[in-house]
């Protein structure tokens, strides 16, 4: 689901299924030209919608927000999602001041070469959506172990 009007006229009946923010951050930096931050900021976003879309239903794809460099960036996680995936660029190596647990939000590090490769963005948007999967999986055996442990 994406932050739109249109996608979101049914978000209470479908909040229940929604359990997961994805957050494409974009960071500004000055030794960037402008159309090279197009570029960039393009390509996150592109990525994001992918993400999206191979995880419909489950996903709420917010609108990408850029900042300035700093080795912190100040921005409000959606804390009533279970999980948030922070989308970012490699060397991008900032983290949000969250009240969030670390256990909730992970970023998702893409690299910035190759941005006009059609097959590097495939691979990539793969690469993320597994990594997705992985920490779902992750989370579910957690809780299963957990409720286990708690019978015996």
């Amino acid at each position: 689901m994406q932050w739109t009007l249109t996608e979101l006229e049914n978000w209470e009946e479908l909040r229940e299924f929604v359990d997961t923010a994805l957050l494409p951050l974009y960071l500004y930096r000055k030794d960037f030209a402008i159309p090279e931050h197009v570029k960039r900021m393009q390509y996150l976003m592109a990525l994001a919608s992918l993400i999206e879309q191979k995880l419909k239903g489950r996903v709420l794809l917010f609108p990408l927000a850029y900042q300035g460099g700093g080795a912190w960036v100040e921005s409000a996680i959606p804390e009533s999602f279970p999980f948030t995936f922070v989308l970012r660029f490699s060397g991008d190596n900032w983290l949000l001041k969250t009240e969030a647990s670390a256990e909730t939000v992970h970023y998702l590090t893409v690299g910035d070469e190759d941005l006009d490769s059609q097959v590097r963005f495939e691979i990539t948007a793969d690469v993320c959506y597994q990594q997705i999967l992985k920490i779902w999986r992750e989370s579910v055996a957690i809780t299963n172990k957990s409720g286990t442990d708690q019978k015996q």
